[in-house]
């Protein structure tokens, strides 16, 4: 029966994701280009993906660096106040960022304003004015927010466990960088990543809105044709849990954070999406095994839960619990002991999996978020179709499906405790 509800509740879905009004081309200097038609009110909204990130850092930092630069002006648009109106002035707006395999620029705005919008794009790809006195003061705001992540219990965590389980990958800190290496970025070094990162065949731009696909890949035609060709060459690593690790960390508080990683299926496998329900059984809400295990009927947690963020390389299964410093080492041992429990219901199975689905289609109610996933498919090596598929791919999966991956992958972790 509640096999019959989530193949109905897939059948009422799907159909919204409109499969037949995606379209895609590739421009000859190997921009990857993908329109999606919508229908509603005059809005649009695209992602524009550089394949990268952390990958081939000279310097830690200067790719997040070099992307928040790109807003600050370009020739035509020569400060941040000039590169946000266009959008702004039809209630949109325009960002940038970047993580651990990719950077992204992305945009809102309304239809009548998409040319100039794309205009902007352009020049912020291809000439950005990149000015000393706005590095220096960036370099300023991303060492503030390395040093903000110290007072904060989870974050500290997470940088130590990135540099524990991660150690000599490009993985091992956070897309911010150190205070030493960003203290160290010139201008030069960011034109350098600039020419590596912003090339064709190392795009991936979508383009979601109520116009036709004809006339979108026109503008986006004349927005990134202009790209120099070449990709840049991520190196493959692999970096397996062997063992067992932990490691202490001390800091003012009155509470203690446990982070722990364990090794987790790569992003190229059906297993990926088999975990995706794992984790959603694991950690996400009220009905998850952690919140039940260790909140509720152990008492640690003022909170608890689980992440298993898409990488390409070596990916982790994440899971955290905060909880009183007396209580420190009973709770380590019991999310250890919950993470590595591979018996699980056929129950727990089908709400992990209506859970996952109705946050996956809840994230897509905007279009920039549809043009994200569309992208982020796309440039992590899933295939943008992933995005129409995704619902039924995790609708397939099996309690023994899930059982057999924690039983395979789940074995030895990489703990950090932060303590008083």
């Amino acid at each position: 029966m509640r096999g019959l509800f989530l193949l109905l509740f897939l059948a009422a879905v799907l159909p919204s994701f409109g499969g037949k009004s995606v379209y895609e081309k590739t421009l000859p200097n190997g921009v990857k280009l993908i329109v999606k038609e919508t229908q509603g009110k005059g809005l649009v909204a695209g992602v524009a993906f550089f394949r990268g990130g952390l990958h081939g850092e000279r310097k830690k930092g200067e790719t997040l660096l070099l992307f928040k630069l790109l807003l600050k002006g370009t020739e035509s648009y020569p400060d941040s106040y000039a590169v946000s109106y266009p959008f702004e002035k039809y209630g949109g707006s325009v960002y940038a960022d970047s993580s651990d395999d990719y950077s992204e620029l992305g945009f809102a705005t309304r239809v009548e304003g998409l040319k100039e919008a794309l205009s902007v794009v352009k020049e912020l790809l291809l000439k950005p004015l990149l000015r000393e006195e706005d590095l220096e003061r960036e370099k300023k705001n991303q060492i503030a927010a390395i040093r903000a992540k110290r007072e904060r219990g989870f974050s500290l965590a997470y940088e130590e466990l990135r540099k524990l389980t991660y150690a000599g990958t490009p993985y091992e800190t956070s897309p911010l960088g150190t205070e030493e290496s960003v203290s160290s970025i010139t201008r030069d070094d960011l034109v350098r990543r600039k020419e590596e990162l912003i090339r064709g065949g190392n795009a991936v731009v979508v383009l979601v809105g109520d116009l036709k696909a004809e006339e979108a890949f026109k503008l986006l035609e004349e927005t990134f044709k202009e790209l120099p060709p070449g990709s840049y060459p991520v190196k493959p690593f692999k970096k397996k849990i062997e063992k067992d690790a932990l490691k202490r960390v001390k800091r003012e508080g009155t509470q203690s954070t446990i982070l722990c990683a364990f090794n987790a299926p790569e992003v190229n496998t059906d297993e990926y999406f088999v975990f995706k329900v794992y984790d959603s059984l694991l950690g996400e809400g009220m009905t998850s095994r952690l919140f039940r295990r260790l909140r509720e009927e152990k008492g640690y947690a003022y909170a608890t839960y689980s992440f298993y963020p898409t990488r390409l390389f070596s990916p982790r299964l994440f899971a955290y619990v905060g909880t009183s410093p007396h209580k420190t080492d009973e709770a380590l041992k019991d999310l250890v002991d919950t993470v590595r429990d591979h018996r699980v219901t056929d129950e727990e199975v089908e709400i992990a999996k209506r859970k996952e689905i109705g946050s996956f289609l809840l994230a897509h109610q905007t279009r920039l978020r549809q043009a994200w996933y569309l992208g982020f498919f796309e440039v992590t090596g899933l295939g943008w179709e992933t995005d129409l598929k995704y619902p039924e791919k995790i609708g397939a999966v099996t309690a023994r499906q899930v059982s057999r991956a924690v039983k395979r992958f789940i074995g030895p972790y990489h703990c950090v405790v932060v303590e008083p």
